[in-house]
């Protein structure tokens, strides 16, 4: 019998390494194909005799797909089982990945490109789910590390891997080098993420909903993404931000009187939900805000070379590695919220030094501000994550997991927005290092505010947590009055 449960235990240990190897190759892979293009775009001008405001789209039209699409992933999710929908996105994006290979125009690669997003949003929006389904709770903070370690590997490893293949190889390689790869994650899914576990609800799917929230996201992140090429008050711009505040205010009227509703409404009424999204957006906007500035300071002002300058940003995600699973296995068992002020802190801290002193800062220095930086983002990552899962009501988890992953996306969009339209303020070398330091200067007070956002959190999650006992006392007590009365 002891036999019997030994080698149980050790099949359900194997199985659970091989669903999260199959997880991680799929957050891995979405944030890899997101940057991998980037150093290439102006070989696609050439390549398709065209300019870079349409070529652009293959990386800023992969981003928003992915980020409109999530929630309504999540939800599908809920409906019809997040194993499904996460296995069917691996292979449609796998699948989209070869055929883009031999697109012959710039129209035909942009729709499988689309396609391909479709994907990678599918086995976003559900990867978070799965893993707060199978593992238990005492493994998920580390669990959710592992994840943000492999989404971090991959946004760097994306454009390092895109140099060398602009340097040698053909475009198409950009688009088959990661296939092989796909194909294993694929298979992997199919055999080792359970077929059980989840309890589907028939409910019906709230198409307006679906509808408003996509045309309220897709704008707002084409109104940032454009907005310092287009002119931020220019009459494009200020088009496009109507729609996304008539989408808005639409969606706040209509989703309160639905059944169900697209967006979990009740979740974001949860403090540690609510707060945890934000910090969640706020945290990824600063990360990426930095890693979008750096290579102009330092291709630019301090003029080091390619190489050098990759050397030194590799610092952020080797950190975040390191400390990102120690994070989460950490915050299973001493809880999340330590580690997330911690990490608010050190990003903190890390922008405050890059404010103050870029200039005079050598390389090394600047490694270790990064790698500060990094350690701050593995401080909050996955205990926030392994945190808003906790307090997520079990009927909205993969709602919840969506838009987590969207926190995410948006967090980067909006941080490339900021540092991009800081840098081209920037004409000469004295206004150039000012820019960057007015930028850094700016996040810290961003950071400053996730911080105030941080504690009026707590204070309220303080606040319900006290007041729920007499809120049931109260029911109860009403309820026993009915009964009388009857």
């Amino acid at each position: 019998m002891n036999v019997s449960m030994n080698q149980a235990r050790v099949f359900t240990s194997r199985h659970h390494i091989w669903m999260m190897t199959a997880i991680c190759m799929g957050a891995f892979l979405s944030h890899f194909t997101a940057g991998i293009v980037n150093v290439s775009l102006p070989q696609f001008t050439r390549i398709f005799q065209t300019n870079l405001a349409e070529v652009q789209w293959i990386t800023t039209g992969y981003l928003l797909v992915i980020t409109s699409l999530l929630p309504l992933m999540g939800k599908l999710g809920d409906r019809y089982g997040y194993r499904l929908i996460h296995n069917l996105g691996y292979v449609s994006f796998t699948i989209s990945s070869i055929m883009v290979a031999f697109s012959t125009n710039l129209t035909i690669l942009l729709i499988l490109r689309m396609v391909q997003a479709i994907g990678a949003s599918m086995f976003q929006a559900t990867n978070i789910a799965l893993i707060t389904i199978h593992l238990p709770k005492e493994k998920r903070g580390r669990a959710l590390g592992i994840v943000s370690t492999a989404v971090a590997l991959g946004g760097m490893t994306g454009p390092i891997i895109g140099g060398w293949i602009a340097a040698w190889f053909s475009w198409q390689w950009l688009f088959l080098i990661h296939v092989p790869v796909a194909f294993a994650a694929t298979l992997l899914a199919f055999r080792f993420i359970p077929v059980r576990g989840q309890e589907r609800k028939r409910v019906p799917l709230d198409k307006v909903g679906a509808l408003l929230f996509i045309v309220m996201i897709s704008s707002f992140i084409f109104g940032i993404s454009n907005g310092s090429r287009l002119g931020w008050l220019s009459s494009e711009t200020l088009f496009v931000f109507a729609v996304t505040t008539v989408a808005l205010s639409m969606l706040l009227v209509w989703e309160p009187r639905q059944r169900v509703p697209f967006l979990p409404i009740k979740a974001f009424r949860i403090p540690a939900v609510f707060y945890g999204l934000l910090i969640s957006t706020i945290s990824f906007l600063l990360a990426n805000t930095v890693l979008v500035l750096l290579p102009f300071y330092l291709f630019g002002i301090a003029a080091i070379s390619p190489s050098t300058a990759g050397y030194i940003l590799a610092a952020y995600p080797v950190s975040l590695a390191f400390t990102g699973p120690l994070c989460g296995y950490l915050s299973d068992r001493y809880g999340s919220r330590r580690f997330m002020f911690l990490g608010l802190c050190g990003i903190g801290s890390g922008f405050a030094a890059l404010a103050l002193y870029l200039g005079p800062l050598s390389i090394i220095e600047i490694a270790a501000i990064l790698a500060l930086i990094g350690l701050g983002m593995g401080l909050i990552a996955s205990p926030n994550n392994s945190f808003i899962m906790k307090h997520a009501p079990a009927e909205h988890i993969g709602s919840i997991g969506g838009m987590i992953a969207l926190t995410r996306n948006a967090g980067m969009v909006c941080g490339a927005a900021l540092g991009l339209g800081i840098v081209n303020g920037g004409d000469n070398h004295a206004t150039g290092l000012e820019s960057f330091r007015a930028a850094f200067g700016i996040n810290v007070l961003i950071c400053a505010g996730a911080l105030i956002i941080f504690g009026c959190g707590i204070y309220f999650e303080n606040v319900r947590r006290k007041n729920k006992p007499k809120m049931k006392e109260a029911h109860k007590q009403n309820t026993l009055e009915g009964e009388k009365t009857l």
